[in-house]
């Protein structure tokens, strides 16, 4: 079998998209079939370099400047990719990131929406990309491709709710886990000095989106510190921008820090890489991940798999992630968040449980599983005769 894969999102920075696609592309022509990987025009010399050696996957370069959802990207989607498609004889193009818009087609189309997030919780975007953008062209994107993957069972009832698609046209095909960097005392050492980590810490990942819970979960560390007299810290990961959003959020949670008199205990890291990162979670004493909406919720299962304890919500796609190896928590209430920090701090037995628990959960979550199940998705595509009607339909969604 030959597909395309687009990589358009690739930038140079490897996150969970673009590893999904690396992992997913190298199971798939190792088990001798071959892929057609289109990128940017800039960024060819370094996407060759991923795949270097490997001689069934073809890269070929696009004249875009970025995969956002736009006027150029469409008409690549409808003419460009289709007509590669038909030229390398592939018989399926996977688009991996959220939305395509291939009117027409040569082949099958599979797209991959991890979430639809601004359905709910518009954050950065603005009310006109909202509104005129974004979710209409998120209901067309899920009618115009074949077949819908995403992340969790949680999100493809959202996606079928909120943007109007059939369940039956949703599968479900969870990530990967990546693995872990070795230890690294000099990280580490880097890190307790930059961050001022003298004692113990709680950990949580993910930024300061509005969704991401930070000042509510300020407040419920605050009530902990005050109950049980632990003399640790809260880290909080992620870059603030310097975009607009993100400064109007940074100065929310800065308020928080301070209606509560925690400036010396709370953390702000900025950037951290994955070395960093996993380093965090070797040293913290547990992962508080109170998040509003996750589509899937990758931190969970990192810190899983580093062998941190983990606390995160009861709601959204966490509990199926978790899947009971983790203590539940009510995102909105601040007393239960404290109450279950608070309990996990003090029992070890919990501590070891869900330490057990949790290795034993990502087992479930590997990128060969995954990549095995995009090929049956392939195959089940190309049998089921969709999106036969070649370049040779000019007909309108």
């Amino acid at each position: 079998m030959k597909i395309v894969m687009d990589f358009r999102k690739y930038d140079g920075v490897v996150g969970g998209v673009e590893q999904g696609v690396i992992q997913i592309t190298t199971l798939f022509s190792s088990l001798q079939n071959e892929v057609v990987l289109l990128c940017k025009k800039k960024r060819i010399s370094a996407v060759r370099s991923l795949f270097e050696g490997n001689r069934r996957v073809k890269v070929v370069p696009l004249d875009v400047e970025t995969h956002v959802m736009s006027a150029k990207n469409r008409r690549l989607d409808s003419t460009t990719i289709p007509r590669i498609a038909e030229q390398e004889g592939a018989q399926v193009i996977h688009f991996p990131y959220n939305w395509s818009f291939p009117v027409r087609k040569a082949v099958p189309t599979v797209l991959t929406v991890h979430d639809v997030i601004p359905f709910t919780f518009r954050e950065a975007q603005g009310l006109y990309t909202n509104l005129v953008k974004y979710k209409p062209g998120m209901r067309k994107t899920c009618r115009l491709n074949d077949m819908i993957v995403t992340v969790s069972e949680f999100s493809r009832q959202d996606i079928s709710r909120k943007v109007g698609v059939s369940l039956e046209k949703i599968r479900v095909i969870y990530n990967g886990l990546r693995s872990p960097n070795p230890q690294n005392g000099t990280v580490e050492e880097s890190l307790r000095k930059r961050l001022d980590l003298r004692d113990r810490f709680l950990l949580n990942v993910g930024g300061i989106h509005e969704r991401k819970n930070v000042p509510r979960l300020i407040r419920a560390f605050s009530l902990l510190t005050a109950r049980s007299g632990y003399k640790g810290k809260l880290v909080i990961t992620g870059k603030v921008s310097g975009a607009p959003y993100q400064e109007k959020m940074k100065r929310i949670c800065d308020a928080a820090v301070k209606d509560v008199g925690m400036k010396e205990r709370v953390v702000f890291t900025s950037y951290v890489s994955e070395p960093e990162l996993d380093e965090l979670f070797r040293m913290a004493d547990l992962l508080i991940y109170p998040s509003l909406y996750e589509g899937f919720g990758i931190p969970v299962i990192e810190a899983m798999n580093a062998g941190l304890p983990v606390i995160t919500s009861n709601s959204s796609a966490l509990p199926e992630v978790a899947g009971g190896a983790a203590l539940l928590t009510a995102p909105e209430d601040t007393e239960d968040m404290s109450r279950k920090m608070e309990r996990l701090l003090s029992d070890e037995s919990l501590k070891k449980e869900l330490i057990k628990k949790g290795k034993d959960r990502c087992s479930s979550f590997t990128w060969e599983k995954t990549a095995r199940e995009y090929l049956a998705l392939y195959r089940e595509a190309v049998s089921s005769g969709r999106g036969t009607n070649a370049l040779k339909s000019t007909a309108s969604p």
